[in-house]
């Protein structure tokens, strides 16, 4: 038996509203990120010893862009398994599923339509719109976990899983650093600290979180992980990359590992209107400005619209100054291109 597998699992679509894609200009965009950041970082990795699990709707299996994710892995020489069975945990935008989710959800897809000029038909945000994906989770799990047995096979002791987003980065060593920690019963490994990348402008600076950024891993036993109701199971009350430390027994490792990237068409950005944005935080908040300081831990909010998740944006749009997670920014180039290179940006 071998000891353990390591996936590398990135969610490509499916992640949020919209049925969890925005339009085929946005797809193609984060395919030229994916690329030309992700990708380049993944193949740089000292150890290659992963597997890299890409999880797409089933709507992307006939969508001829999917293609070109496909070769640009196989191009880089990296080993892969693609599933077309969307997210494969629970989508914290679902948890409380009420009209008026229903009703943002409606109202970020109108809004995107504009933005991206590419309209959903009303059949499509007519499904969108009341489609709860959390519902159908069991059977897209039990579905997806099948189709990778036969790929790899059950043959291990343990199974670490890693996630990162599709636009975001891992040092060159960030794999060998979560191999070589011993696995162990509700073990996760988190980054802390790390840097974010202005692709747009090549600013590069210290990146602070105040809660756990969306680089993890969470180790299972091969047998639970395998098995798809002792799977949702071990999760337990985990439904964002913030819960992690909570429901796990957590081990921090090296800073400086991940890089988070800021091009300007975030799926956490919602709303790209002041005015909107000012409201939408006056009604949930009950004042304008963001929260700052000893705020930020307490509240998690930094720039979003969802009051929990950590905003990749490098500058606010509520008053278009330098956002507070942003740290030491790197201006001499050297230090810039030293730092780039260890993602493989060289």
């Amino acid at each position: 038996m071998k000891p353990n597998a390591h996936l590398i699992a990135i969610p490509i679509t499916s992640v949020g509203v919209h049925g969890g894609f925005r339009s085929n200009s946005w797809y193609k965009h984060r395919l030229g990120i994916f690329r030309n950041h992700t990708l380049k970082s993944l193949a740089n990795q000292s150890d290659k010893n992963f597997l890299l699990w890409l999880w797409f709707r089933p709507e992307e299996k006939d969508n001829p862009i999917t293609a070109e994710w496909l070769k640009a892995v196989e191009d880089v020489g990296l080993k892969y398994v693609a599933s077309f069975n969307g997210l494969l945990y629970v989508d914290d935008k679902f948890l409380s599923y009420g009209l008026k989710t229903k009703l943002r959800n409606l109202g970020q897809m109108l809004w995107d339509g504009w933005i991206y000029k590419e309209w959903k038909s009303p059949r499509e945000l007519w499904k969108y719109t009341w489609e709860n994906k959390n519902q159908t989770l069991p059977q897209r799990l039990s579905l997806a976990l099948g189709e990778l047995k036969e790929a790899i096979g059950t043959d291990f002791e343990w199974v670490y899983l890693t996630r990162i987003d599709s636009d975001d980065m891992f040092h060159r060593e960030a794999a060998a650093c979560i191999q070589v920690v011993q696995p162990g019963w509700k073990k996760a490994l988190v980054f802390d600290k790390g840097y974010i990348y202005n692709v747009m402008t090549g600013q590069v600076a210290e990146w602070n979180p105040p809660t756990n950024p969306p680089f993890h891993t969470i180790i299972f036993p091969a047998r639970t992980f395998f098995d798809p109701q002792a799977h949702r199971e071990y999760y337990g009350s985990f439904t964002s990359h913030e819960d992690i430390r909570k429901v796990f027994e957590c081990e921090v490792l090296d800073v400086g590992k991940y890089m988070v990237s800021f091009h300007g068409k975030h799926i956490s950005t919602a709303w790209h209107s002041d005015v909107l944005r000012k409201a939408k935080h006056v009604m949930q908040y009950g004042k304008a400005d963001p929260f700052r300081g000893e705020e930020i831990p307490a509240k998690g909010y930094c720039y979003t619209t969802s009051g929990r998740n950590i905003s990749t944006r490098w500058q606010s749009h509520l008053r278009r100054e330098k956002n507070v997670m942003i740290g030491k920014e790197f201006e001499q180039e050297k230090d810039r291109e030293k730092i780039l290179a260890e993602f493989g940006l060289g």
